[in-house]
């Protein structure tokens, strides 16, 4: 779930006197609803940021549980640098958003974290430096240079240091004696001390299987990859109004592609369901069908006609925007773009585009017949007190609109059979299978 983040500067907006209170209330309803779609061994992702995070958290233990939080993953978003350093004297240059993650119950365990690990910066590497040369050698017989001096024996022309590194990883160790690994050396008897003094030995202690011996130092094998854990720092600026992502331009912080494949990565397999119910450019929806998985998609800003869905052609037909490269998509699959029967909205749509009082009337006949009225309003008697024709024209049409019962905007799945709302027999046979109904 991808949020509006009630910062004030978004398009979700409310009477400021209940800002904080309704954003609440708008979430809950829907991570009730979430919790109950929630697979029993899945797992769901809130992205928000300091505004309402801890908010939130407190609302997620609620419904989720406390013991079914995973994580609260801090994702760098952005640099500081541009119009944000305008603020430093005052305060530090937000850069970071969150990942509040929760699971169905506390058994639940990650897909695959291999995503989670990511290659050490250069600064890690110097700190490994000896390098084996005969390292398919017995160790016994293993012989040291130093790491500079493997450079200039063995690194191919125009590769960086780093690439050598990460090319030979298994012949680069440090010595480094770390506090885990000095107590596996003092856990070794006197004897087997002996055994590695001036030589390389394996050893094994409580389970460990990567560590040598070599005189009174443990030798660490250089890994170029390291564990991320719950701070993200790669690739995922938002990057702009006009990221190439998608060919679509989406101005209200569309996610990089980046960040959703490695969420879908580490808490998925391939035909998986994912669901996003905030949509917004489909991002999320975008990186699950070229990641083999199963989606759903749910918006209801207008923008899904024009951005979400032409997104999603665009990925069928194998843009190469993004993750495609990286996960060698080439296009193919399907999908099913469907819209709620409108009810009620489709009266609101026509009240607000109707020009004349001739036009008003007729919708006023229809509404009374088909339309769900607010229950706090008598239509008939309320509209007598109100003097309703002698009122301007713009006025009735705030009064119409205003006693409709927005929670019925659109037709309910009990209502199918309802001849008045003439629900086609194409259209009763997707619903049926959608809802899994016989």
């Amino acid at each position: 779930m991808d949020p509006p983040y009630n910062t004030g500067n978004d398009d979700f907006k409310y009477n400021d006197k209940f800002n904080h209170s309704t954003w609440l209330t708008f979430m809950k309803n829907r991570l009730e609803i979430a919790r109950e779609l929630l697979r029993d061994d899945g797992v769901i992702f809130v992205q928000c940021d300091d505004n309402e995070q801890a908010y939130l958290k407190v609302l997620m233990d609620e419904i989720f549980g406390r013991e079914n939080f995973v994580n609260c993953v801090a994702v760098k978003m952005s640099v500081a640098a541009g119009l944000k350093m305008s603020n430093k004297e005052r305060r530090m240059i937000k850069i970071k958003e969150y990942l509040l993650v929760y699971s169905k119950n506390k058994d639940f365990k990650f897909a695959n974290i291999d995503p989670l690990y990511v290659y050490k910066d250069k600064y890690e590497v110097e700190r490994s430096d000896k390098y084996i040369e005969n390292f398919d050698d017995d160790p016994l017989n293993w012989y040291f240079c130093s790491l500079h001096e493997a450079y200039n024996k063995y690194m191919l022309k125009n590769e960086t240091k780093l690439e050598f590194v990460n090319r030979n990883y298994k012949r680069i160790f440090n010595h480094v004696v770390n506090a885990s690994t000095k107590k596996n050396w003092e856990k070794l008897s006197d004897d087997d001390k002996q055994k590695y003094t001036n030589k390389v030995r394996y050893y094994n202690v409580d389970g460990s299987d990567y560590d040598y011996a070599y005189n009174d130092h443990v030798l660490i094998p250089y890994n170029p990859k390291i564990l991320e854990g719950d701070m993200w720092c790669g690739n995922f600026a938002i990057g702009g109004t006009k990221s190439p992502e998608g060919r679509v331009e989406f101005s209200n912080g569309k996610k990089p592609e980046i960040l959703i494949q490695r969420i879908i990565e580490i808490s998925t397999n391939e035909n998986d369901l994912v669901l996003d119910f905030f949509a917004g450019s489909g991002t999320t929806l975008a990186v699950a069908h070229k990641m083999k998985r199963r989606y759903i998609g749910i918006e209801q800003m207008d923008y899904i006609q024009n951005i979400t869905k032409e997104r999603l052609k665009k990925v069928i037909e194998g843009e190469q925007g993004g993750i495609s490269k990286a996960v060698e998509w080439q296009g193919g699959g399907n999908l099913v773009y469907c819209e709620l029967a409108s009810l009620n909205a489709k009266f609101i749509e026509q009240i607000e585009n109707c020009s004349n009082e001739n036009e008003l009337d007729n919708i006023y006949e229809a509404l009374r017949k088909l339309a769900f009225i607010d229950y706090r309003a008598d239509i008939q008697s309320d509209f007598k007190d109100l003097e309703f024709g002698a009122l301007s024209f713009e006025e009735k049409k705030r009064i119409l609109k205003k006693c409709l019962d927005r929670n019925m905007d659109y037709i309910p799945y009990a209502d199918i059979e309802d001849s008045e709302y003439k629900i086609d027999e194409q259209t009763r046979i997707l619903n049926k299978i959608f809802y899994k109904k016989s």
